[in-house]
């Protein structure tokens, strides 16, 4: 996996954008992020090259939305992370506790893809 360059930002980036280029490295490219967070490829490329073209208090706000502490009607407060990861995991019909979570995921407002289905 690339590391995501932020060395614009200095020694120090602010948070968001080490959240961001966190959900780029796991995501793979810029654009796969940008569809996660729920924001505009060229504004994922803009903020980690530190070129962002207005306030990135909006920005900011958006990214930290999304990975702060989540209730899950399974598993309580999670983070928005763990909220992904678990999202991701596939369907399990012999764990129960998997399928609740499946099931709760799949309806979730958070879940990009709610309304969907995943099986054919």
């Amino acid at each position: 996996m690339n590391t995501v360059d932020i060395s614009a930002w200095g020694d120090n980036p602010p948070e968001f954008i080490r959240v961001l280029a966190n959900v780029v490295e796991q995501e793979g490219t810029k654009a796969a992020a940008a569809s996660r967070l729920g924001i505009n490829r060229a504004s994922v490329s803009t903020l980690l090259a530190n070129k962002y073209p207005a306030s990135t208090d909006k920005m900011e706000q958006v990214i930290m939305a999304w990975s702060s502490l989540v209730q899950c009607p399974v598993q309580g407060p999670i983070t928005g992370e763990e909220c992904q990861t678990e999202r991701n995991k596939p369907f399990v019909g012999s764990n129960q506790m998997r399928i609740r979570q499946y099931r709760a995921c799949r309806s979730c407002p958070r879940n990009p893809e709610c309304g969907k289905s995943r099986h054919g």
